[in-house]
């Protein structure tokens, strides 16, 4: 984000913060994990529901628990199809959380860029697990305009 704020300064562009309210996400995000963690039952109830992750994410997720560096575990995941992977195989595991980390964020972002930068090139700085989720916001929006 620094680096897009520099470079906004620099070019003399508009720079504008399209994310969810950091306290709104840290909020929604504690009331999904007390809602999973509530009572010992529940909690146990979701370690057990979690499905074992996809034969492609094996290696990521064995590179994490065997203890390496979790930077290049980052750096693992830092391709379109392996992040739509890992997004996937975090929703079907803790759905509530997904909600509060990604699917509503994606869909606040894409209504900030379209509100604030729809006229020409954009360029938006996100995380890549947000970028699927943008897009398919950005052409509902489209969609939606094309019906009124």
């Amino acid at each position: 984000m620094k680096a897009a704020m520099q470079e906004a300064e620099r070019i003399g562009a508009r720079c504008v913060y399209g994310d969810v309210e950091f306290s709104e996400t840290t909020n929604g995000l504690k009331a999904a994990v007390s809602a999973m963690m509530s009572s010992p039952t529940a909690m146990m109830k979701t370690i057990a529901s979690v499905p074992s992750p996809p034969p492609e994410l094996n290696e990521v997720f064995g590179s994490l628990m065997g203890g390496n560096d979790p930077q290049q575990l980052i750096e693992d995941i830092k391709t379109r199809e392996r992040s739509k992977m890992m997004t996937s195989y975090l929703s079907r595991c803790f759905p509530s959380i997904y909600h509060v980390m990604i699917t509503k964020r994606d869909g606040h972002m894409a209504k900030k860029l379209k509100e604030h930068c729809s006229k020409g090139k954009v360029v938006a700085v996100v995380g890549m697990a947000h970028m699927e989720g943008i897009e398919k916001e950005w052409e509902a929006l489209d969609d939606n305009k094309q019906i009124k």
